[in-house]
């Protein structure tokens, strides 16, 4: 009886490493089905029983690293290269170049952000987050025949599930026909094949510069790992440790690099400074709304050394290196009022991205606080372009009466100021509209600076009226006919409104 159990247990497990067998079908069938002849072997022969616990061990060690192997290789054939080292957040111009190298690194500084695969932008790929408990692996004959493509963490979630769905597997059967609940059969099966995915995970990170598709994956993890405490299979616990551990200094590494290209980038070789965003302007918002769609849940991931903490820091970081290198590339911009406009352009693009990601909280608010300002800056700087002596007699004048200094105005100088508005004013409002709408890329944001600069004029011109009123008293000043009223300022600031 030992020795048919024996040949019989044999035949089953060697057809195990037959190409393309259903091994489940083989493990319920030929296997489980006979389990008591695995526990009268166990009972009655020991030795017997073990030698067909080895033998399938080592024939399913085979089977699973072969099919492991050839699977993770046909999958990276169908990579999508995501970033390199030399794509980091800030990329310098070289004059060292050669002229091949000179033009792709012009199109590496402009990123697409509607490319796949972008490093600075989440995109569809958080796609790859959505149904992970239910969604399928990766079929390569359908990928290769369909040309897909897929970013690395679209490999790795399917490699990993199909990691799990063996290693359920395995485990269930190892107790159901062996009757072992420990590790060790489960250990000496996936060993190698476990060894063999770390290795391709090792070898990928050593050239990995991408931070999005980093924290993909660390996500992954988390949720894998839940999926496998739900199926009460404990077995790959470690695996997931030993995968955290070599992706939270990765992507460390990675933050820090980003960071640094942002701290010591040259602003003189980083293309040409003009009005419009930076480039680095929309890869930082792109990054920084990314990295924080994918925070939400972080706090739950559990990880050791505060890896929600890390994130927060980095991104303050980048953020304050960001902002002091626009002031440094605003700088290379020959007048203070181009340079305002420089700074309110590349703030409105962060919140604009920040807005269309529903980013809030303290990153969106120093920006808010930051455009408010140089809107401020700026309805000053275009407002002296045109109105200068007013807003000079002004300021002068309002000074010396709350000084208590109440000596009557140089009448030959007011006189002049009202002939000149009533002469320029309708033709200087609609300079003031040409020019927003030359100097900001975003239709609205301009359109916003408009109503401000409208609104500051009329509030200067009714202090100039005050400032009349006050010194002529009841008296009417020889110019007054000349005077414009703010009613009629007014409807000609409503023109522009409705074309707001």
């Amino acid at each position: 009886a030992v020795t048919k159990a024996r040949e019989y247990m044999l035949l089953k497990i060697g057809e195990l490493r037959k190409p393309k067998t259903n091994i489940q079908m083989i493990q319920k069938v030929g296997l489980v089905k006979y389990h008591h002849l695995m526990e009268f072997l166990i009972k009655t022969s020991p030795e017997v029983a073990q030698e067909i616990r080895s033998t399938y061990t080592d024939s399913m060690s085979r089977t699973l690293y072969s099919l492991f192997k050839s699977y993770h290789s046909q999958l990276s054939k169908l990579e999508l290269e995501v970033a390199s080292k030399h794509e980091m957040m800030c990329v310098e111009e070289s004059s060292s170049l050669s002229s091949s190298s000179s033009a792709r690194m012009l199109f590496q500084r402009h990123p697409n952000m509607n490319k796949k695969g972008d490093a600075f932008c989440l995109g569809d790929r958080i796609k790859v987050l959505k149904d992970i408990d239910i969604e399928q692996p990766i079929l390569v004959h359908v990928a290769i025949a369909e040309e897909t493509q897929y970013t690395y963490e679209a490999i790795f979630r399917s490699v990993m599930k199909h990691l799990m769905d063996a290693a359920t597997n395995e485990y269930l059967f190892g107790m159901d026909f062996f009757k072992d609940r420990s590790f060790d059969t489960f250990n000496q099966i996936f060993g190698r094949t476990i060894s063999l995915l770390l290795e391709n995970l090792e070898n990928y990170l050593f050239s990995c510069y991408d931070a999005i598709g980093l924290l993909l994956m660390i996500k992954i993890v988390h949720a894998q790992r839940l999926m496998m405490q739900r199926r009460r299979i404990p077995v790959l616990d470690s695996v997931f440790d030993r995968i955290n551990m070599l992706l939270w200094p990765r992507l460390k590494l990675v933050l820090d690099s980003n960071l640094k290209s942002v701290d010591t980038a040259n602003a003189k070789r980083l293309g040409i400074v003009s009005k419009n965003p930076h480039y680095v302007t929309r890869r930082y918002a792109e990054f920084t709304a990314s990295i924080f769609t994918l925070h939400g849940g972080m706090e739950s991931l559990g990880i050791a050394g505060g890896g929600e903490d890390m994130l927060l820091n980095d991104l303050t970081k980048l953020r304050v290196g960001v902002l002091s290198l626009l002031k440094r590339l605003s700088e290379e911009l020959p007048s203070s009022k181009q340079r305002v406009v420089f700074l309110i352009n590349n703030y409105d693009q962060v919140l604009s991205v920040f807005n269309e990601r529903q980013i809030i909280g303290d990153e969106s608010g120093r920006f808010e606080e930051l455009l408010s300002q140089h809107r401020g800056s700026f309805v000053e700087e275009e407002l002296l372009e045109g109105f200068s002596d007013m807003i000079t007699f002004v300021q002068h004048t309002e000074a010396n009466l709350h000084a208590g200094d109440n000596a009557g105005c140089d009448l030959v100088m007011v006189e002049n100021l009202v002939i000149d508005f009533a002469q320029t004013w309708r033709a200087s409002i609609e300079a003031i509209y040409q020019n927003v709408l030359e100097y900001f890329s975003n239709f609205r944001n301009g359109m916003e600076i408009l109503k401000q600069v409208l609104t500051q004029l009329l509030l200067y011109y009714t202090r100039f009226q005050d400032i009349i009123r006050k010194v002529w008293g009841r008296r009417q000043p020889p110019f007054a006919k000349d005077i414009v009223s703010t009613a009629t300022i007014l409807v000609e600031i409503k023109k522009y409104s409705r074309a707001i």
